[in-house]
């Protein structure tokens, strides 16, 4: 998984929520090939309304299925630790 990180993106807080929670790629199967993507994005909802989410992107490095992962549900590591 990657090793570096831009601003605004604790990989290591992430790569530890795959860890737990996804144990594969939904599409091929690949145990601990998912990758973390290095910038937050925003995913735009699609009914009209001028609203977002913030989401980090998640890719299988073998398939190349792309996931995306909601930014609120991962608390980076200083939270946890307070």
């Amino acid at each position: 998984m990657a090793k570096s990180a831009a601003a605004g993106v604790d990989v290591p807080s992430v790569e530890e929520h795959l860890a737990r929670y996804a144990v594969s790629c939904p599409l091929c199967k690949a145990v601990e090939q998912l990758g973390v993507g290095q910038q937050e994005c925003e995913l735009a909802s699609s009914n009209g309304t001028k609203d977002s989410i913030s989401v980090i992107v998640v890719g299988c490095t073998r398939c190349g299925y792309l996931m995306p992962l909601a930014a609120d549900r991962i608390a980076p590591a200083d939270e946890k630790a307070a």
